[in-house]
């Protein structure tokens, strides 16, 4: 072998090594439960009602209005295989969805969490 392709050769047996190596992302099965709606911008919605003070029955009940048809609902256990995660920010709050398929359904919901704002807080002296 000549001496100039071994670097390509190293190269290519430490591309295949990472490859191999790389998280992959499970597609096995989890239990999950708790307010899922039907897609991703329905379920920032939702949160935002959330973090303004409204239960999670109120939040999708609020949802369901503006959408006209049932999207987000609390769902018992079931299996889901975990798709997507990101992180959503709005007006300052950061919103973190995933969504999850379903089975044996094969349908895509979303649920998801918020952390607080990245706003500003007046202090007491300002009020």
């Amino acid at each position: 072998m000549p001496v100039a392709s071994l670097p390509r050769v190293a190269l290519l047996l430490t591309s295949i090594t990472l490859c191999f190596a790389a998280p992959a992302r499970s597609d096995a099965p989890v239990r999950v439960s708790g307010y899922f709606c039907g897609a991703k911008h329905e379920q920032v919605a939702f949160l935002q009602h959330e973090a303004m003070g409204e239960t999670g029955e109120i939040a999708a009940n609020e949802v369901n209005k503006v959408i006209g048809r049932q999207t987000c609902a609390f769902f018992l256990p079931a299996d889901a295989v975990p798709v997507k995660d990101e992180t959503v920010m709005s007006d300052g709050v950061v919103y973190k969805v995933q969504s999850f398929i379903f089975l044996p359904e094969n349908v895509e919901r979303w649920t998801g969490t918020f952390f607080g704002s990245l706003q500003p807080t007046r202090t007491f002296s300002e009020l």
